[in-house]
Formats: structure tokens, C-alpha cells, sequence
């Protein structure tokens, strides 16, 4: 008789709670799920840099080379380019305010050779990033203006770290020289865009199908210029900023990205969850693969965020970094089960159309991704419920629920 109490009062519950959540519970269910585990490491910021740079990046992708997913592929870098930064000289020679730039391929030839030698040895594959990680007609004027947050630019000799600059001018498709911060015009972004995807396609030999905004700034303007030259997915931290308020605080528009969703123009987006920023402090290899533990039991991809400033800071940082993240890819392939490395493009074309994995930049191709079966479907859909929506997760608990959907995930990860 307790047993048939528990059973009716939980099928009244799932009923009441269909009814309130159909939507959600809908929209969830229809997302991708996968029995193999994508894994990803996406680094932003890649580009024009110091020579040392390009031999911090050969020391990162050796280590990656030394990992292997399950069908024998090596773990492999989703570089996120910038292709130019300010030429300085020519900006301040010129009268009339015109922006010149300095292009990776050609005025940084040491780190663009790494950046092509990663990609030809199947260790890294190239993302735009931005023709600049900056405003380049608002950079212009302010140097025409000798604004004192450029002084330090200005006085470099082959100058190349915007990292440096004030947060608000990193931004590349707004205006950050006031708070809040304006947008680029459509016609603006539509120029920018394809100068970048020219560019890249020159350097690279295959257009990038896939892209992420510095500093994560971008509209629906944007996501249509990247429409028109053929980028398919965009790389998001599971949210789209539009600008910066007063108070320099980002505004979120949409808030919640989901890996998987789509745009009105078709575009995939893919979602990083998993942070390892050691540089930071707080962003550690323990605490990146609890992360992935939490991807890996919704059966979403793991989608590592780990910038370059990491690997091109003090070399003790930069060993540290490495080191980090060596063992966080040892402990994914030693504890999680059929993961597949791959680079978001790949990812991007793979949610599109179900074929197999083809890295474009060098021709190799790898078997097609597993989607989850029903039973461990089921699980990871569970998980997710739980891990995004903390009401449901505490009527979970008060009614009793939580029971059956634990020995469900339980079983679900047994089977797979």
C-alpha cells in the first residue's frame, strides 16, 4: 500500500508539473544530447604578439599532443584570432584621423608561422576572433586626440598589447570611448566582417565557419553580417551582451543561451561551461574538471574557456598554466568515457547535419559524433532540469521526486 501511495502522489505531481512546465520540459528534451562527449578548448586572443608568444603556443600545443580522445585523435586548440592591430606610426602621421592596421600574417611572421604549423599538425584549428580586439576608427581618433588612455600605445615601439588598454576600447563592435557604449552602424559591421573573413581565408586557406565577439559584444547586426559570409555557429559564454550601460556593467540580450539554440539566421550556438583561467586565481584545473563532470552528466559538450594571457604572462604563469591544464585533460580522458576533442567549427557543422567530423584546415576526418539513446537521454535530461532551474530541483526534493530521477541518472550513466 506505501509503495502504491508513492506512486499515485508522484504521478499526480509529474502531472501538475507537466502542466506548469510543458514548455520548458518541451524545449529542453529537444536540445542535442551526446553519448559521445564533445570536448573543446577554446582561447581567445590569439594574434599579433611578441615572438615569445609563438613559442609559449608551440609549448601548449606539444602537451596537447599528448592526449589522445577515443577514436586516437590528439586534443586540439580552438584558437580564437585577431588578425590586426593599430599601425600607430601611420595613424599619427596621418592628418585626417585614418586608421592603418598591422596585419598577423605579415607583420608578425613568427607567430603566424606557430599558428599555421598547430594547424597543419591537427593540433589547433583557427576561429575569428575580430579583424581587431578594438574600435579601430574609434582608436583612430583618439589617437588623433592624444587621449591619455592610448599614452602607453603611442610610446611602444610596434605596439601589439590591447590587452592593456581600458576594458570599454577592447570592445571591436561597439563604440567604447563614452560609456554607455554605441554599436557599430550595419554598414560598418558588414565592411569589418568580410575585411576579416577575406583576410582570414588569405592566411588560412579555408574561410572560419565559426566566430566569437571580443569581449562578447555583439547584436543581431553582427550575427547577420556573419550570416552573409557564411558563419554558421557562434561561440558564447551562454549569453549575448549588446553594450555597456553608464556604469560600464554589460548589458545581457538574451541572457540564457543554450548549447544547441539557433538564431533567426539559422546560426548554431555553442556554449563554453567549463572556465580554467589559472592566471586568475580562481579558475583552477580541480575546479574546471568539477565543471565538466556537471557537462558530461547532461550529455552536453565541454566547452573549455582558457585565454592566452594564461600562456603569455610570466613564463612561471605560463608553466603553471600548461601544467593545469595537462591534467585537467587527463583527468577527462581517464574518467569520462567516449570523449571526441574537437574544435567549435566542427562542433558547429556537426549539430547542422550529422556526418562526419572534417577539420577543413588540413583535411583529416574523424568518425561522426554518437547522440545519446533514450535511457541516457533521459538521465541527462534530468540533470539538466536540476542543475538549471533550482525550483524544480527543491520540489524535487520536498516531493519526493528526486528519488526515481536519481536512480534513473544513476543507471542511465551505468548503461553508457
Amino acid at each position: 500500500m506505501t509503495i502504491l501511495f508513492f506512486l499515485g502522489f508522484w504521478l499526480i505531481c509529474l502531472c501538475a508539473l507537466w502542466l506548469w512546465k510543458k514548455p520548458l520540459f518541451i524545449a529542453t528534451w529537444r536540445e542535442p544530447y551526446f553519448a559521445d562527449t564533445p570536448v573543446l578548448i577554446e582561447s581567445d586572443d590569439w594574434g599579433p604578439g611578441g615572438d615569445f608568444h609563438a613559442e609559449r603556443l608551440r609549448q601548449l600545443l606539444n602537451m596537447l599532443a599528448g592526449h589522445r580522445d577515443s577514436v586516437n585523435r590528439t586534443a586540439v586548440l580552438t584558437a580564437d584570432l585577431v588578425l590586426a592591430v593599430p599601425d600607430i606610426a601611420r595613424i599619427d602621421a596621418a592628418a585626417d584621423g585614418q586608421y592603418f592596421r598591422r596585419m598577423l600574417d605579415k607583420d608578425f611572421p613568427v607567430v603566424y608561422q606557430a599558428l599555421y604549423q598547430g594547424m597543419q599538425q591537427d593540433t589547433l584549428v583557427p576561429q575569428l576572433h575580430g579583424l581587431e580586439h578594438l574600435n579601430g576608427k574609434a582608436f583612430a581618433e583618439l589617437c588623433q586626440q592624444q587621449d591619455p588612455r592610448l599614452a602607453t600605445a603611442r610610446t611602444t615601439v610596434d605596439w601589439w598589447d590591447w590587452e592593456k588598454l581600458d576594458s570599454p576600447l577592447q570592445g571591436h563592435y561597439v563604440d567604447g570611448r563614452h560609456l554607455p557604449t554605441v554599436p557599430i552602424l550595419p554598414d560598418e559591421a558588414n565592411m569589418i566582417v568580410s575585411t576579416a573573413m577575406h583576410s582570414f581565408t588569405a592566411m588560412f586557406g579555408y574561410p572560419s565557419r565559426s566566430a566569437v565577439a571580443p569581449c562578447y559584444l555583439w547584436n543581431d547586426d553582427i550575427e547577420q553580417s556573419w550570416q552573409r559570409n557564411d558563419i554558421i555557429a557562434i561561440q558564447t559564454a551562454g549569453y549575448r551582451c549588446t553594450g555597456r550601460d553608464q556604469s560600464g556593467h554589460y548589458l545581457q540580450d538574451p541572457p540564457i543561451i543554450r548549447s544547441g539554440e539557433t538564431n533567426r539566421f539559422g546560426q548554431i550556438y555553442l556554449v563554453r561551461n567549463v572556465m580554467y583561467e589559472p592566471v586568475d586565481g580562481k579558475n583552477t584545473a580541480n575546479s574546471a574538471f568539477a565543471e565538466a563532470k556537471t557537462a558530461y552528466r547532461q550529455a552536453l559538450p565541454i566547452s573549455i574557456s582558457t585565454h592566452r594571457y594564461n600562456y603569455t604572462r610570466a613564463a612561471e604563469q605560463c608553466r603553471q598554466s600548461i601544467d593545469g591544464l595537462d591534467r585537467l585533460l587527463q583527468e577527462i580522458t581517464t574518467n569520462l568515457p567516449n570523449v571526441r576533442f574537437l574544435a567549435s567549427p566542427e562542433l558547429g557543422e556537426a549539430l547542422q547535419a550529422h556526418h562526419g567530423i572534417v577539420n577543413h584546415f588540413n583535411g583529416k576526418q574523424w568518425p561522426p559524433l554518437k547522440h545519446a539513446d533514450s535511457h541516457r537521454k533521459i538521465g541527462a535530461f534530468l540533470y539538466r532540469l536540476y542543475y538549471r532551474h533550482r525550483k524544480l530541483a527543491l520540489l524535487g526534493y520536498c516531493s519526493g521526486l528526486i528519488l526515481p530521477a536519481w536512480l534513473i541518472c544513476k543507471t542511465s550513466h551505468k548503461r553508457h
